[in-house]
């Protein structure tokens, strides 16, 4: 008989006392706001991975907002999976349209919310409320089936779970304010115990994939299906199940952690032979690095065809971008990194068909390759990164456009006309750290000896290489691209971001 654990247990989710409220907005992207230097930056763009996160503003997460009951019962109701199309709340103080009234009406419904009660004998939600450290602590330990009553029993279970450290001197903090970091922070642990600290050793209960024989199951980074999928596992295959987050469980296969939906899994034992191993899909995991063979850098030749760009000194810019790029793409093509052209011959591009270019074939970074014209006499090389409030990727395009500039002017020893913010549609509308550079003055004499020489070429193109393999390593702390140092008889630059 099929038993769906995390069907039963999700009935367990029982959290009195209040909850929370805030203004729409589950982001779709990045947050503005969390670079990837915050301190919660990890939690955060775990718990947004899943849409589970809520914000006043689409493009702001806000950390060191108040959390509010009405966001925090969202974000709850968001993670345990509770329905959240807007109702009729039996609350006066939450209209039907409230973005939080269905994850508030339906927390109510399975005995986890119950409002304040007021003389006249209705009921508050009071959504605007910020949240306390302790009431945290109940709710989310109601919600996820742990047995606290208390906020003082739910703050030793999050200690003890490794779900929060305290305060100091085995203080939880109950009555301090929660903030919305922290609070995103408390949360993507309670969800994944990846994200925990230390903690109690948890039990396991055996359980067994029970789908068609001709299907697998998947099993995912997260409980929902918004989230990666790591394995395939197929009918019969024994899993060890740790807690149940709503109808997931979060479940150790051999040595591999992660989620499983439930309802496809059974207590009885296959009665199958022959039960096939797991497969392993992808190792995009908590604390893993994606492989450099799933990393993707989008080179942009700029201009070509009808468009030749810049012009001087018997070249265009058109022809010498393109040139200086196929010759990035070698240097690429020595490493598990895949590089593409959004041109690799002399023909028109729409700026906007180059954006979309990196973006469907999801781009980690994009460099977009150009020469320089004035007035003959400016020179230098230049790079730029786009710095706007709507960017979500400003400090690391910052970092890819200094990393590159500085090995830039290593290699030509022009002038330095430094890294600028500049909206420039190229990296304005792309969604991963992007720059665009001006590698020299065409029209200018001193820069045009080295954009017409093949062997400076070669020269600036290494350079562009060996820049974005700097801010791999400095910036994003990859140690596995050292080889390719090695192999080009290079050495890592200093930090410089």
């Amino acid at each position: 008989m099929k038993k769906s654990v995390l069907y039963l247990l999700s009935l367990l989710l029982i959290f009195s006392f209040d909850l929370f409220t805030p203004n729409p907005a589950s982001a779709a992207t990045d947050f503005v706001d969390i670079p990837s230097t915050h301190r919660a930056y990890k939690e955060i763009s775990y718990l947004q991975q899943g849409n589970i996160t809520t914000s006043d503003i689409f493009t702001h997460y806000d950390p060191d907002a108040p959390m509010t009951r009405a966001h925090a019962a969202a974000m709850i109701g968001k993670a345990i999976q509770l329905h959240g199309t807007p109702v009729e709340s039996r609350f006066s103080d939450v209209a039907t349209e409230h973005f939080a009234s269905g994850y508030i009406e339906e927390s109510v419904n399975r005995g986890i919310i119950f409002g304040y009660k007021q003389e006249d004998g209705t009921y508050l939600y009071k959504p605007e409320q910020q949240l306390k450290r302790g009431e945290m602590a109940l709710l989310i330990s109601r919600a996820f089936g742990y047995q606290s009553d208390t906020t003082n029993a739910a703050a030793k279970e999050f200690m003890a779970k490794g779900i929060s450290q305290g305060t100091g001197n085995g203080n939880f903090g109950t009555e301090d304010l929660m903030k919305r970091g922290d609070f995103a922070v408390f949360l993507a642990r309670a969800v994944n115990a990846e994200f925990r600290v230390k903690g109690e050793e948890q039990s396991s209960t055996q359980m067994f994939v029970a789908v068609d024989e001709t299907t697998t199951l998947n099993m995912r980074t997260g409980p929902s299906t918004d989230y990666t999928n790591t394995k395939k596992l197929f009918t019969g295959y024994p899993v060890d199940i740790l807690y149940t987050v709503g109808s997931w469980v979060y479940a150790k296969v051999d040595n591999s952690y992660g989620f499983i939906h439930g309802e496809y899994l059974t207590t009885d034992e296959p009665t199958i032979s022959g039960i096939q191993d797991p497969i392993d899909v992808i190792t995009d995991i908590i604390g893993v690095e994606k492989p450099l063979n799933q990393l993707t850098i989008v080179i942009d030749p700029g201009h070509g065809g009808k468009d030749p760009g810049a012009v001087g000194n018997k070249m265009q810019e058109k022809e010498v971008v393109l040139d200086i790029s196929k010759r990035v793409k070698k240097y690429f093509q020595g490493t598990p990194i895949n590089v593409k052209l959004t041109r690799e011959t002399d023909v028109f591009v729409e700026r906007s068909d180059r954006v979309k270019f990196a973006k469907d074939n999801k781009a980690d970074l994009f460099v977009s390759v150009h020469a320089n014209a004035f007035n003959g006499k400016a020179t230098g090389i230049e790079t730029f990164y786009y710095s706007a409030a709507n960017n979500p990727k400003v400090a690391e395009s910052k970092a890819l456009a200094t990393y590159i500039q500085k090995r830039m002017l290593e290699a030509w020893k022009l002038p330095d006309r430094r890294v600028q913010s500049k909206s420039l549609q190229v990296i304005r509308e792309n969604s991963m750290p992007a720059t665009l550079i001006e590698v020299g003055f065409i029209d200018n004499a001193k820069d045009a000896q080295f954009i017409a020489s093949p062997a400076h070429r070669e020269t600036m193109a290494k350079a562009v290489f060996l820049g974005t393999l700097d801010y791999l390593y400095n910036y994003e702390g990859r140690e596995d691209i050292m080889s390719f140092y090695t192999n080009n008889h290079a050495t890592p630059s200093k930090k410089y971001h």
